[in-house]
């Protein structure tokens, strides 16, 4: 059997790895491979559909078309769902599409934008033409895929304002629309939001009474082309479960929830991360050696002439180190703390500016609390490092350099790891993306400056 990489699913959602779960999707694999294809396929139907996709995540391209022939649309439908963004463009292509189309509508509209949106563009249409609640899932297509209209869910519980409590009861238990959370909106004739109303709220109303007489008044709302994190910001900040998603003309169109936002502050957490490292979002462990390679060299080569900066310092002191060879025992104490100080205060605002907290008044409120933690930590470094290197070298002179340059690199890791933020975001520059560069260099080479710099003014004393 060849060697295979378990997905995201297979390592967290049931515990497969360990587990009998685990033993059962290799168990599927291993009939795939052996040619027991009507066995394998009656395994899988056996499977939880989160364990499903993992199974058709491990096959390669030429095993999951020929077990896919053997799934029926109904359990093609129930494990699309658990298929993370880049299983799915591996996945979906693989399905025949008069399978596919069947399997799309009986999931949500979401996810039906979300399959098409990884398939061939004659491969879209052929399906849409054949797809019932193609009138659902085309509009999606046409929004970004970060945007609130790329999310919404349109599917809605929508009522006139005119209708009595157990009209609205009748008609909801017609329409039976699975995917509706708790609330009712309220629209005129031509679909312009009037207000909304809580399910619980129509249930116990008295039959007669009109939803107009019942409707809360507009809440916060998003518009289409809005910005996926700036609806979650609105979703967070007023603490709701979902958000109506309007269009140019105030019509009501879909609905953003709070899931599906979750989903995505999730993504946006691990794209900064891996950004703050220099890596691409979509950058995996079990990428190709020469994608990971064409990724990474660019960033890899900017570090590296940064390096030299920093290097070009300490060249700057030869004559002083060759004096006192002990002073480099200490650069990289210095080079070190202070990196890990300014990425402190780096990380903290790369994530004030992504919740949204960042605004003109941050810096000047965080700013002098920087600096006074700045100050504090590196009076206490300081006298740490600057008495371990009296104690170590026998001088008491090399202490006062080692702790003074350690106070002025502490106090220096603070101002910067805000400030160099606050400019990138300023000049239009990802801060997750360049800051952690920019902050370590600065760190760097102001520290082996204010050391090498005090080192040479003390040479006398400290030689």
């Amino acid at each position: 059997m060849a060697e295979r990489q378990l997905s995201r699913h297979a390592r967290s959602s049931h515990g497969v790895i360990d587990g009998e779960t685990s033993d059962a999707i290799w168990d599927v694999i291993a009939r795939v491979d052996s040619g027991e294809l009507a066995t394998a396929a009656v395994l899988l139907h056996n499977l939880h559909p989160a364990d499903q996709a993992d199974t058709l995540a491990l096959l390669n391209g030429v095993e999951r078309r020929r077990l896919l022939d053997r799934i029926d649309s109904h359990t093609l439908a129930e494990l699309l769902p658990f298929l993370t963004p880049e299983e799915l463009e591996h996945v979906a292509p693989d399905v025949a599409l008069p399978q596919l189309t069947a399997a799309l509508d009986q999931t949500t509209a979401q996810l039906g934008a979300d399959v098409l949106h990884v398939l061939p563009e004659g491969d879209v249409e052929l399906v849409l033409d054949q797809l019932p609640k193609a009138g659902l899932v085309e509009p999606l297509l046409a929004h970004d895929d970060e945007s609130a209209g790329g999310i919404m869910a349109p599917e809605l519980m929508v009522l006139g304002p005119h209708l009595s409590a157990e009209q609205a009861l009748t008609m909801l238990r017609a329409a039976a629309i699975p995917t509706v959370r708790d609330t009712v909106y309220i629209v005129d004739t031509e679909g312009v939001l009037l207000g909304s109303i809580g399910l619980h709220s129509i249930v116990f109303a008295p039959p007669l009474t009109a939803l107009r007489d019942m409707m809360e008044p507009i809440g916060p709302t998003v518009t289409t082309d809005m910005d996926q994190e700036e609806a979650l910001l609105i979703l967070q900040r007023f603490g709701l479960h979902s958000l109506p998603v309007l269009d140019d003309e105030q019509r009501l169109v879909g609905v953003a929830t709070a899931d599906d936002l979750l989903e995505i502050a999730q993504q946006e957490a691990t794209e900064d991360m891996y950004r703050l490292v220099g890596l691409v979002d979509d950058q995996a462990l079990t990428a190709p050696v020469v994608t990971a390679l064409r990724r990474r060299i660019p960033w890899l080569l900017l570090n590296l002439s940064t390096a030299f900066a920093a290097a070009a310092v300490v060249a700057a002191f030869e004559s002083t180190l060759a004096r006192v060879a002990a002073l480099a025992i200490f650069l990289p104490i210095i080079a070190g703390q202070g990196g890990n100080a300014g990425m402190q205060v780096t990380t903290l605002a790369v994530r004030a500016m992504a919740l949204g907290e960042f605004d003109r008044h941050f810096t000047r409120l965080v700013l002098p609390r920087e600096l006074m933690i700045g100050i504090v930590s590196g009076l206490s470094f300081g006298l740490l490092v600057g008495a371990v290197g009296w104690l170590w070298q026998d001088n008491p002179w090399l202490g006062v350099a080692v702790g003074v340059a350690m106070l002025g690199t502490m106090i220096t890791a603070g101002l910067f790891g805000l400030l160099i933020p606050t400019v990138l975001r300023k000049v239009g520059a990802d801060p997750a993306l360049a800051a952690s560069i920019f902050v370590t260099t600065a760190t760097d080479m102001l520290g082996f400056l204010f050391f090498l710099g005090l080192a040479a003014l003390l040479i006398e004393r400290i030689a």
